[in-house]
């Protein structure tokens, strides 16, 4: 990816993934280490922009209904929210009337804004994909824009879990999820190859060599990266957890088995009462968002 010439272009990282995959980590180890920038927002945690949802919402374009989300939004908040970010972060720029005219370009300012690496993370972007179609459209417009693209891929049994644990979304419906969006990762990498790289949470925090490639793209190498900050102390936590229940179907452990996980990673024991449980957890965590919002975890956007 790296070809040792310099950067002659603007570039930016997209990394797609699915909400509890370690995509925050992975972003604030670009930021640390490899000299990347992030835009500055307000709405939204952890720096994300929605940017690519976002555009789809003004474009009209189809999505699926997040679990436990506000994604997709109405067109109106969508486009309201992407000019105030522009706004804050590219004052000069005076978007074009075309809506898809000023979504690409707005996308460019960001990137040279940000230069000479600009980072985007999202969640929201991998289960959409008229989002990711978008992205896949600016990476053909944008010829003075040099794109990564990093799919990020958890154990989905993990991923389930730490959704569980975090909001108590209903694991069935995360399942669902987690196969559509990383369904939609190989359909991606298969239209963009030479510019989508696959990396899975558990090597990026036992294994350094899997950066090699993502920080070749940024022009250092790992001894100039520094040391890992990643842990693992997330790794097959749900395991410990008696209540949790919760076994996934032969579908999705199959196409986990293709990301490369070994069976015995993906094994749980289904509870016959673990479906009314998870409903009712998941009833008692939306009902005290309500009495107390600001002493229940933020729920995810």
């Amino acid at each position: 990816l790296y070809t040792g010439e310099g950067m002659t272009q603007d570039k930016c990282i997209i990394i797609l993934s699915e909400r509890s995959s370690g995509s925050s980590a992975l972003q604030n180890y670009l930021v640390k280490f490899a000299g990347t920038r992030h835009a500055n927002t307000r709405r939204h945690f952890d720096y994300e922009t929605l940017y690519w949802t976002k555009a789809a919402s003004i474009l009209g374009l189809p999505q699926i209904k997040m679990v436990d989300s506000r994604v997709p939004f109405a067109p109106e908040e969508a486009r309201h929210d992407l000019l105030v970010l522009l706004a804050e972060n590219v004052p000069d720029f005076q978007p074009p009337a075309d809506d898809y005219e000023w979504i690409m370009q707005g996308w460019r300012q960001l990137c040279r804004r940000y230069a000479p690496l600009f980072v985007e993370k999202s969640p929201h972007h991998l289960c959409e994909w008229s989002a990711l179609d978008l992205i896949f459209q600016a990476q053909e417009k944008l010829e003075d824009v040099d794109f990564l693209i990093i799919g990020l891929v958890r154990n989905p049994i993990d991923t389930i879990y730490s959704h569980f644990e975090r909001w108590k979304s209903i694991p069935a419906l995360v399942e669902k999820q987690w196969l559509v969006s990383y369904q939609n990762l190989l359909r991606f990498r298969d239209l963009l190859p030479e510019k989508t790289t696959i990396m899975r949470y558990e090597d990026m925090v036992s294994q350094p060599k899997v950066m090699e490639p993502i920080l070749g793209f940024c022009g250092i190498s790992a001894n100039e990266a520094g040391p890992t900050f990643f842990h693992a102390r997330s790794v097959q936590k749900w395991k410990k957890d008696r209540w949790f229940g919760f076994a996934l179907s032969q579908e999705c452990r199959e196409l986990a088995i293709y990301y490369g996980y070994q069976e015995e990673e993906l094994q749980s024991q289904r509870k016959f009462w673990a479906p009314v449980y998870h409903r009712l957890m998941h009833t008692a965590y939306q009902l005290a968002r309500k009495v107390h919002p600001l002493k229940v975890d933020q729920n995810p956007t």
